[in-house]
């Protein structure tokens, strides 16, 4: 596994260096040791940067966005996903290609849920949650954005940008990215980050990066996709971290959704009938 999460690395961090080579730490070469074939090594070009300080939203909506126009529409297949599997963490994301966004976030998530079920145990409630996720909420919030005339352009997504994977320069104090694990998908799902309170990024991050990028339509379901996509980080938490709290925090993010889906139902069931 470790010759895979460095190639995947070295591959996601090449794909971002190649449209904001001034914000990324060169990537040289990956491999293992000669000597030692089981250990295996990222290099990168030395960059200093300032630690323990929280990008403001300014900084950090303008390092994203320019990631995100510069490499809009430039899929090498025009499709979504990336050609080699990355990881978050230790954990492996299924990456193969596919045209629809929808479909796409779809097959990421159920490779997520079944990591995170191996590790912590099957659970009845988890499982029920799931099903409604991938079934219900996933359709209800996502198919939206390529029906009706609409359309999504793929482009690069760092996909991890927690304050510790993006950091000012000491030099200049442009903000850097780095130790991506970049697929193309969906511009928004880099934004999802921001919903967690655990990275104090919080929305003006959103706000920020809003008035550089315009939303998606529909844009009345931003703040929904937000919560759709942010639910990718409670499930990687919930594997990485075996611990109940995350599982507990993964049951509420997800009864939460399902529960904004069953009040429109609600609210349409409420609606006058039109003849």
């Amino acid at each position: 596994m470790a010759g895979a999460i460095m190639k995947g690395s070295f591959e996601a961090d090449m794909a971002l260096f190649c449209f904001i080579p001034t914000r990324v730490p060169r990537p040289i070469a990956e491999g293992a040791y000669v000597n030692v074939p089981n250990t295996h090594f990222y290099l990168s070009e030395f960059m200093r940067m300032r630690d323990h300080k929280l990008p403001c939203a300014s900084s950090w909506a303008a390092a994203v966005s320019e990631l995100h126009l510069n490499s809009m529409g430039r899929s090498p297949t025009g499709k979504f996903g990336f050609p080699t599997t990355t990881h978050l963490a230790d954990v492996p994301v299924d990456n193969n290609w596919n045209a629809s966004w929808e479909n796409f976030w779809t097959q990421q998530m159920k490779s997520l849920f079944n990591q995170e079920e191996r590790v912590n145990g099957h659970d009845e409630e988890v499982s029920a949650l799931r099903t409604l996720y991938l079934d219900k909420v996933i359709p209800r919030y996502l198919r939206p954005l390529e029906t009706d005339g609409r359309s999504i352009t793929p482009c690069l997504i760092h996909s991890d940008l927690w304050p510790g994977n993006i950091k000012p320069r000491a030099d200049t104090e442009e903000l850097c990215m780095f130790d991506a694990c970049a697929y193309w998908g969906h511009n928004e799902a880099d934004l999802a980050i921001c919903r967690n309170p655990r990275y104090k990024l919080g929305y003006p991050c959103i706000y920020k990066y809003q008035k550089m990028v315009p939303t998606s339509e529909p844009e009345a379901d931003f703040d929904a996709r937000n919560a759709v996509y942010a639910l990718k980080y409670h499930v990687l938490l919930s594997a990485m971290h075996r611990n109940k709290i995350f599982r507990d925090v993964l049951v509420a993010e997800l009864q939460s959704l399902v529960d904004r889906l069953d009040v429109e139902t609600e609210s349409d069931h409420d609606q006058p009938s039109r003849l």
